[in-house]
C-alpha cells in the first residue's frame, strides 16, 4: 500500500473524528439521581403539599400569615414599540402576574424570527370568550395598532388573502389560520368592539420579529415537541422573600410565599409611556414590595448607531417596612426565562470548560470581581448538579446566554467592591426533559439572593439593575459594563474557544470584504481566494510533490514487490528513492494541517458572529440559503421524513429540510480526491481508495447541518483546488519525465539516448547498477 496515501488516509480520518467531535458534540445525558428531600423548589413550580395537601410547618420557624384574598385581572401592559421611528429598540410585554417581562421582541428589521415565517400582526395574548377571542393587549408599533384593533376587541373571523372569511371561536382557530398566511399580505379581521355590529379591519402583515425572551411553551412547539402534563411556564424576573427578621424562610412558608408573590396579580401602582410600576402587599408583615420597570427610547441624534446601548430595561427593586419598628429582610430575584431556541436541529454552542464537548443552546454566564467569567452548562444546570456561586464574592453581573443573543442582569453598584448577594446560582426551570429531549434544550435563569438588610421603621431599601437584552454584538457589548469598569464589560460573553485568534482574524478580513460588495457570500468567496492563494506556493509543491509520487509510483510496487518479507529494507529502499527525486512523502499532509484552524475558525465565526445571522447569500424573500449561519434549507422534508430525521438529533437525525449545499461539497470532494490519486495497481490500493472515498460520504453525513456560509468556502475552495491541478500541466510534465529515468544518479553521467559518447558509459554501469539491487 503506498505509505503516503495510507497515511494521508489515517490524518484524514483523524481530522474527521477531532472536527466532529469539536464541531457536533452529541448530547451528554447526566445520570439520573433522585432529587434530595430539601431541594431547591424551581422557578414557577407548584407548592409540594403533604398526603393531605395541606403545607407542612417547619420546626423552629416561625409560622408567616400569608394573604388568601383573590386577586385582581390578569392584564397585560407594554413599553417601547415596534415602530423604529420612536426610538426604541424593542417592544417589551409585561404581565401583573408575578410583576414580570412577559417577551422582548426586537425592532430592528435584522432580529427576525428565523423559525415562523408566516405572516406577523402582533402578540394579542387572546382570552377564549364565548363571543370568540378577546385581546388583551396591543403592542404599539405592530400591524395589529396601526391597523386600529384595540384592547377587548374580540375578534370574530379572519379572512386570508384568496378565500372567505372564517369565523374563528377560541384562539387556538385563530392562530390556525393565521399561520397560512405570509409577511407582506393583507387580511381582514372581523371583529366586535364594546358589545356592538361587527365590523371588518384590514391588516398588513409583516415577518414576525425575534424575541430574545418569551414563554417556553412557544419553543416547545416550536420544535414539535410534546408540552410536558401540568407544564410551568413562569415569566421573567420574579421575585419572593427569601429571609425575615434575619432568619430564612422554611420550605413550605417559602413556597407559600413564591405562590402569592410569583403567581398572584400585582397591582399597577403606575404607568406612563416610560415606566410601568407594581406593588403587592404582605400585611402580616407589614412589607410592600415594589417592582419598577423603565424603558427609554434611543435619541433622535444616535438612532442610526446600531451600537448605541439601547438594549436594555431599568429594573428597581424597593421593599418598604410599614411598621413601627426595625425588620431583617432579604429577597430572591429570579432571571430571565424563556431565551430563544432558534437552530434547535442544527446549531451549537461552545462551552467554555468542555474541551470536546458542546454547551447548551442556553447556558447561565456570570463573573465575579477578579474572576474569569463562568459558564454553566445547561447539562449540569438540568441534572441540578451546578453549584452556588459567589460565596464572599461580588457579583459583576450575571445571565442567561444564548448563540446569538444574552439577557443579563448589571447590578447598578457605584464600586465593585459593595458585595450585595448571599448566593448567585443557576437553576432550571421547569422539569427536566424528558427521554427524547436532548439536555441542551433546557430552559434555565439565574437566581439571586440578596444579603438581608435591616430596614428602618418606614424606611426602605432600593436596588436597580441595567437588564441587558439583546444581541452579541462585540462593539455593543463594550458599553455595558459593571460600575462602569471596562475590565467588566458583556463583551466577555462572546467566545469562540480553540483557534479564537484565527476566528477573530477571519471576521475581520470578512467583514472589510462586506464593506465592498455587501453581500457575505462573495466576501466568502473572496475570503477564499485570498487563504488558497496565500497557501498557493505550498499547495504548488504538493501538486508536484504528488505528480512525481504518481510518476514513482511503477517502482514503489518494484521495491514492494522485491521486499515483500522485509519491512525495514523496503522503507529505507522507498525512503533512498525519496531522497533521490526530492519527494517528501508527507508533504501532502501539510496544507491539511494547515486548513484546520482555518476550518474550525471560520466555523466559529459563522456560528457565533451576530452579523451573518440571517443574512441571505441573494436575497431574504428567497427561502433557500437565507442565512449563512444556517444550513441552506433547499426543500422542507418533514412531511414525509420520520420524527427521528426531523428532530435533529444523533447522526441520522439530519433535521427537517433537505440541503443541497453539502451534497455539492462532497461531490466537489470526490472529484478532487480522483484527480489527485493515481490509478490503483493492486487491490489493497483499490480497498484503500475506497475506504476513503467511504470516509469523504461519512465526512458529509456528519457535515449536513454545517452552515451555508461554511459550504460556500468549501465549493470555492474545492473549485480553486480542480482548477489549480487542471492548470499545474507544467508540475505533470516534469513528473511523466521522471517515469523515463531510470533510478540512480541523475546526474551528468548519464547522456539522452543515442549519444554514442555517453552511451557505452551507460551500458557499463547498468550491470553494476543491476548486481547492486
Amino acid at each position: 500500500m503506498d505509505k503516503r496515501n495510507f497515511i494521508a488516509f489515517l490524518i484524514l480520518s483523524m481530522a474527521v473524528l477531532v472536527a466532529s467531535s469539536l464541531l457536533f458534540p452529541p448530547p451528554e445525558r447526566p445520570q439520573e439521581v433522585p432529587a434530595p428531600a430539601d431541594a431547591e423548589q424551581q422557578p414557577g413550580a407548584p407548592p409540594a403539599d403533604d398526603a393531605d395537601g395541606a403545607p407542612q410547618p417547619e420546626q423552629g420557624v416561625p409560622e408567616l400569615a400569608i394573604p388568601v384574598e383573590a386577586d385582581g385581572p390578569l392584564e397585560y401592559l407594554t413599553l417601547g414599540s415596534l415602530d423604529r421611528e420612536t426610538g426604541y429598540r424593542m417592544l417589551v410585554t409585561f404581565t401583573n402576574r408575578g410583576a414580570a417581562v412577559h417577551r422582548a421582541e426586537m425592532t430592528s428589521p435584522r432580529f427576525r424570527d428565523l423559525h415562523d415565517r408566516s405572516g406577523y400582526l402582533g402578540h394579542l395574548e387572546f382570552e377564549d370568550t364565548p363571543a370568540g377571542p378577546k385581546v388583551r393587549v396591543v403592542g404599539p408599533g405592530t400591524p395589529a395598532d396601526k391597523a386600529g384593533i384595540k384592547v377587548g376587541d374580540v375578534v370574530t373571523g379572519i379572512q386570508p388573502v384568496r378565500g372567505d372569511m372564517v369565523a374563528v371561536r377560541t384562539a387556538e382557530e385563530f392562530h390556525a389560520v393565521r399561520s397560512k398566511t405570509s409577511p407582506r399580505q393583507e387580511i381582514m379581521l372581523q371583529v366586535i368592539r364594546d358589545g356592538g355590529a361587527p365590523q371588518t379591519v384590514a391588516v398588513k402583515l409583516v415577518r414576525r420579529p425575534l424575541e430574545v425572551m418569551r414563554p417556553e411553551i412557544e419553543n416547545i412547539r416550536m420544535r414539535d415537541g410534546t408540552v410536558p402534563e401540568g407544564f410551568v411556564d413562569p415569566p421573567s424576573f420574579l421575585m419572593t422573600i427569601a429571609n425575615i427578621g434575619g432568619r430564612p424562610l422554611g420550605e413550605a412558608t417559602t413556597k407559600r410565599m413564591e405562590a402569592w408573590l410569583s403567581e398572584g396579580n400585582w397591582a399597577v401602582a403606575t404607568r406612563d409611556q416610560r415606566s410601568i410600576t407594581f406593588e403587592r402587599l404582605l400585611p402580616a408583615q407589614k412589607l410592600a414590595l415594589v417592582k419598577r420597570f423603565t424603558l427609554e427610547p434611543v435619541p433622535a441624534g444616535s438612532r442610526d448607531n446600531e451600537n448605541y446601548p439601547g438594549y436594555h430595561v431599568q429594573l428597581e427593586i424597593e421593599v418598604r417596612n410599614a411598621s413601627d419598628s426595625p425588620q431583617m429582610v432579604a429577597y430572591r430575584l429570579d432571571g430571565p426565562t424563556g431565551l430563544p431556541l432558534e437552530g434547535w436541529w442544527y446549531a451549537h454552542k461552545i462551552s467554555r470548560h468542555r474541551w470536546l464537548g458542546g454547551a447548551g443552546l442556553r447556558d447561565v454566564v456570570a463573573r465575579f470581581q477578579g474572576r474569569a467569567v463562568q459558564q454553566f452548562d445547561c447539562m449540569t444546570i438540568a441534572d441540578d448538579k451546578a453549584e452556588p456561586m459567589g460565596h464572599d464574592q461580588s457579583l459583576a453581573y450575571v445571565g442567561v446566554d444564548a448563540v446569538y443573543f444574552s439577557s443579563v442582569l448589571i447590578p447598578d453598584k457605584r464600586s465593585l467592591d459593595e458585595d450585595w448577594f448571599d448566593i448567585t446560582e443557576a437553576v432550571r426551570v421547569g422539569p427536566k426533559p424528558d427521554a427524547r429531549t436532548p439536555f441542551t434544550y433546557t430552559n434555565v435563569t439565574c437566581r439571586l439572593t440578596r444579603d438581608p438588610v435591616e430596614l428602618a421603621a418606614g424606611g426602605s431599601q432600593r436596588d436597580s439593575y441595567r437588564v441587558f437584552i439583546g444581541p452579541k454584538r462585540p462593539e455593543l457589548l463594550a458599553q455595558y459594563q459593571a460600575a462602569n469598569d471596562p475590565n467588566y464589560s458583556l463583551r466577555d460573553l462572546i467566545y469562540f474557544g480553540w483557534f479564537g485568534s484565527v476566528a477573530r482574524a477571519m471576521l475581520w478580513v470578512l467583514h472589510w470584504f462586506y464593506s465592498f460588495v455587501g453581500n457575505y457570500g462573495i466576501a466568502i468567496v473572496m475570503l477564499t481566494v485570498l487563504v488558497r492563494g496565500a497557501m498557493f506556493p505550498i499547495s504548488f509543491k504538493q501538486t508536484q510533490n504528488m505528480a512525481r509520487m504518481q510518476a514513482l509510483k511503477p517502482e514503489l510496487d518494484r521495491i514492494s514487490d522485491k521486499y515483500k518479507g522485509d519491512m525495514q529494507k523496503r522503507s529505507q529502499a522507498m525512503q533512498e528513492l525519496y531522497r533521490k527525486h526530492q519527494i517528501n512523502p508527507l508533504g501532502g499532509c501539510l496544507p491539511l494541517f494547515l486548513q484546520l484552524p482555518i476550518f474550525i475558525g471560520l466555523y466559529r465565526a459563522l456560528m457565533i458572529d451576530i452579523e451573518l445571522r440571517q443574512t441571505p447569500l441573494f436575497s431574504e424573500m428567497i427561502r433557500w440559503c437565507s442565512d449563512l449561519s444556517a444550513p441552506d434549507m433547499f426543500y422542507d422534508w418533514s412531511w414525509f421524513m420520520p420524527r427521528m430525521v426531523n428532530d435533529g438529533i444523533g447522526i441520522l437525525g439530519l433535521g427537517p429540510y433537505f440541503n443541497v449545499l453539502p451534497i455539492v461539497t462532497i461531490a466537489l470532494f470526490l472529484v478532487s480526491m480522483k484527480m489527485s490519486m493515481p490509478e490503483p495497481t493492486n487491490e489493497q490500493a483499490v480497498l484503500q481508495q475506497k475506504m476513503m472515498k467511504y470516509m469523504t460520504v461519512f465526512m458529509g453525513l456528519l457535515f449536513y447541518k454545517v452552515a451555508s456560509g461554511l459550504c460556500i468556502y468549501f465549493i470555492a475552495s474545492s473549485i480553486w483546488g480542480i482548477g489549480e491541478r487542471k492548470m499545474l500541466t507544467r508540475a505533470k510534465g516534469d513528473a511523466d519525465s521522471l517515469s523515463a529515468k531510470p533510478v540512480g544518479p541523475p546526474a551528468r553521467d548519464v547522456a539522452p539516448a543515442g549519444d554514442g559518447r555517453n552511451g557505452s558509459t551507460g551500458r557499463k554501469k547498468g550491470p553494476k547498477a543491476k548486481r547492486k539491487r
